[in-house]
């Protein structure tokens, strides 16, 4: 048996050697994912008992009863783990790989290299400790980095050494190459003209919109700054004191402070005791002052809290980089592994890797094409007018695009009604964008009807417009709408303008 399973083994060897690195990125990014979904799924337990608390003691949750039950299912924690998986445990994975492939070239002085590893190793795990232990965030680093090293760097897995050189150079050149053409495009607007043109132009690039904002707040309530959460929840010891405050209870409530009952998941702690304001996190006190400095500066206190509770920040930076840079790469990885089987039985084994790779950078320039012939420059003033009635969508955002940075009103232009029923969802965003400066009496009760739009980018710029309008008619609507939408991201954005609008939270709501 062992004879006749020995040719079967021996081609998946091939196998594995032909697309490597792919298959130690999808074991690393595989963990990673476990761990990730841990993560966010404890977060969500979480966050539901303390909007739990909040809804109990007569606040407005966010999210709202309508998207609460989703925290308690597997689904959010899958789908919502991808954003950590494809950053943190791309970048993770990838590194991993690097590290093996230079620890098999060395042949001499492999304890020095070993010692240099395990030092960058736990020297990014102390990184992650420098303002407070957390377990997810450190999982990552001590989970996905010795596996993928040790199947990266087996002799019989990966490919000869001798064959490394002209190898990683012919399958990441085209990386290279896109990555300089890329770089061509980048300018302030780069990743909303990427939603705009990559994203929202097709059916498929539009069901992957819709994924990230559906699922993308779950991770991220998961790493957030104090400051950065929606609503914070405060337990009062002894219960009932804040309501004998009466001014620095209003001044908690701004800064969406909630006193809830007492429950474990509550984020503080907070009492007064002889005049002196103690906030409690974690069983650590994070302030302590005489209560008339809060009162004195509320949001200053407030941004000493957040940094003094924030355990995340290195891992932020991770996750932001790995997403500007490691899910890219593998990307490409991934891609340049599923075209080598193929080019290999085309063109043979020899071939395989250059066809494998024109192939990847053929991809990746028709998509830069489209993407930069997509684009649009500003129209000059004379000819906003025209662009605004193109037949092409790209050039009428363009136009309204030139509305809004010259603050001019885009109900004055012809056409502004059609623009409001246009089928391009990316016209409508830039519609609503302009409209928070108009004076067309017509302006709020369009902004009203974007409320109602199927796109939800249409209707987070709609809120933020309304916003920015400090038109206190508005209040009702958002209000109604922060309490019957089934997305979590419309009631973000609700949350904001509300408050923007100077609306507070109260007991009767």
């Amino acid at each position: 048996p062992k004879m006749a399973g020995a040719p079967f083994v021996s081609a998946l060897k091939r196998v594995h050697r032909a697309m490597f690195p792919a298959g130690e990125l999808v074991l690393g990014m595989g963990i990673a994912q476990l761990v990730a979904t841990a993560q966010v799924y404890f977060a969500n337990q979480r966050l539901f008992a303390q909007m739990a608390a909040v809804a109990e003691a007569g606040f407005l949750p966010v999210p709202n009863p309508n998207v609460l039950p989703r925290l308690l299912g597997l689904e959010a924690a899958v789908c919502g783990g991808l954003l950590f998986t494809l950053s943190v445990g791309a970048g993770l994975s990838l590194l991993s790989v690097a590290a093996a492939r230079l620890w098999r070239r060395c042949t001499s002085g492999r304890r020095v290299l070993a010692a240099a590893l395990a030092a960058v190793l736990t020297g990014a795990v102390a990184l992650l400790h420098l303002h407070g232990f957390d377990a997810w965030a450190t999982l990552y680093f001590v989970a996905v980095p010795p596996a993928v090293f040790w199947v990266a760097g087996r002799p019989r897995l990966a490919p000869p050494a001798s064959a490394d050189r002209w190898r990683a150079g012919l399958r990441f050149l085209p990386l290279a190459l896109l990555a300089l053409g890329w770089s061509t495009q980048y300018d302030r607007s780069l990743f909303v003209d990427l939603r705009d043109h990559l994203l929202l132009s097709n059916p498929l690039g539009a069901g992957i919109s819709s994924f990230y904002y559906r699922y993308t707040l779950y991770p991220a309530e998961a790493f957030k700054t104090f400051d950065q959460r929606t609503i914070k929840t405060l337990v009062d010891r002894p219960a009932g004191a804040i309501d004998g405050q009466p001014a620095l209870k209003r001044e908690l409530i701004r800064l969406d402070y909630l006193p809830v009952g007492a429950t474990p998941a509550a984020d503080m702690t907070v009492w007064i005791d002889a005049g002196r304001l103690t906030f409690q996190h974690g069983g650590k006190t994070v302030w302590a002052d005489a209560s008339e400095r809060f009162l004195a500066d509320p949001r200053r206190a407030a941004a000493e809290i957040s940094a003094r509770t924030d355990r995340f920040a290195f891992f932020r930076g991770a996750a932001f980089y790995g997403v500007l840079l490691a899910f890219p790469a593998a990307l490409y990885v991934l891609l340049f592994a599923l075209l080598r089987l193929p080019c290999g039985l085309a063109v043979g084994d020899r071939w395989a890797d250059a066809a494998a790779a024109a192939a990847c950078l053929l991809i990746g320039l028709a998509i830069l094409a489209f993407f930069h012939f997509s684009r649009e420059d500003p129209p000059p003033p004379e000819a906003v007018a025209a662009a605004l009635k193109s037949d092409r969508w790209q050039r009428r955002v363009a136009g309204i695009k030139a509305v809004q940075e010259r603050q001019w009103d885009i109900a004055a232009f012809p056409g502004y009604a059609a623009m409001l029923e246009s089928p391009c969802p990316q016209e409508r965003y830039w519609l609503a964008r302009t409209l928070a400066v108009s004076l067309d009496p017509r302006a709020f009760d369009d902004l009203i009807r974007l409320l109602g739009d199927p796109q939800i980018n249409v209707r987070t710029m709609a809120l933020d417009a309304l916003s920015r309008r400090r038109d206190p008619r508005a209040v009702p609507p958002i209000l109604k709408l922060l309490k019957t939408s089934d997305e979590w991201y419309d009631q973000l954005y609700a949350y904001q303008a509300l408050r923007t609008l100077r609306w507070n939270q109260s007991r009767l709501n």
